[in-house]
């Protein structure tokens, strides 16, 4: 197996793939699992064929070099489909950190959210050494990982007993089991969902956010919750604005509306890596063709000759 026209082919597809990835690192369809067994098995064929030809296998210099940068390419690729795979939302806990799972010296922290002032519109993002703050709208790599920063909705709930003694949140679905912080990871149809509980009342209360309602003439945010009995039957269903307390359902609710970073957590291959595959790739495609054209003008010499 040696390098030629198929190999600077291949290379070029798989150069593509990668280059797409690094452009959109959050299109589902670069992180397909077909995608990818696709461009590992493409790796192989171009390392096998380079390294023959690298080797004294016969073939083409410049293939050779095109054919090793796409391996080098494919592995990247893969590498990054097996770090992460799909596009994510990161989990979120207020005050904590974050440590991705097959990634080394990662972490994103989250910053607490403070009893009085403004809400938090950074979060910091760790690589070894060096630390980035990414605010709504930036996009943030580190090694193969890349982060997409927006701004959610957030509310911090205040939960009390009929006679205004303070109780207990819980969110059994939250990286923080004892939060009393809403992020609204889930969705009710188009509307941002989140349930807490209530074990001292023994309630558990579902959340939709709304961010306005401006058919019906309302321009400010509020929630639309349902209280039910623990394990059983709804006991309210209405709705809350912030700062003002809900009595219902056997329990007093007051709620502080506001935003809060939020990451979508993709991979794509590593700058260092990519940059050179990538040259390899231009280089060996270059290569073959200036060995092309003079392997041509040699035979045409040889004809007139002859």
């Amino acid at each position: 197996m040696k390098s030629g026209y198929a190999g600077v082919l291949l290379s070029v597809a798989v150069a593509a793939v990668a280059w797409f990835e690094r452009v959109d690192p959050f299109s589902p369809s670069v992180h397909a699992w077909g995608l990818a067994l696709v461009v590992a098995l493409a790796g192989v064929y171009l390392v096998v064929s380079g390294a023959t030809t690298a080797l004294g296998g016969g073939g083409s210099r410049g293939a050779a070099l095109a054919s090793l940068g796409g391996g080098l390419l494919a592995a990247c690729l893969a590498f990054a489909a097996f770090v992460v795979g799909s596009p994510a939302r990161v989990p979120v806990a207020p005050g904590q950190s974050y440590r991705p799972p097959r990634a080394q010296g990662v972490a994103v922290e989250f910053p607490a959210i403070p009893a009085r002032g403004p809400w938090p519109d950074r979060v910091a993002i760790v690589d070894g050494p060096s630390r980035t703050f990414g605010r709504s709208g930036d996009f943030v790599q580190a090694g193969t990982l890349v982060f997409k920063v927006s701004s959610g909705p957030a509310a911090v709930v205040d939960a009390r007993t009929p006679a205004g003694a303070r109780v207990t949140i819980t969110q059994p679905d939250n990286p923080a089991f004892l939060s009393d912080v809403l992020l609204f990871p889930n969705s009710d149809g188009d509307q941002p969902e989140d349930y807490f509980a209530l074990p001292a009342l023994h309630r558990d209360v579902q959340v939709d956010y709304y961010a306005g309602l401006p058919a019906r003439g309302i321009d400010i945010p509020f929630l639309a919750l349902r209280i039910s009995e623990e394990n059983g039957g709804s006991l309210y269903e209405g709705v809350a604005v912030s700062g003002h307390p809900l009595r219902a359902g056997g329990a007093t609710l007051a709620f502080t509306l506001g935003t809060y970073p939020q990451l979508t957590m993709s991979s794509a291959p590593p700058p260092m890596p990519f940059a050179a595959g990538m040259a390899m790739v231009a280089f060996g495609c270059l290569g073959y063709i200036f060995e092309t054209l003079r392997e041509s003008r040699a035979a045409a010499k040889t004809e007139r000759t002859a």
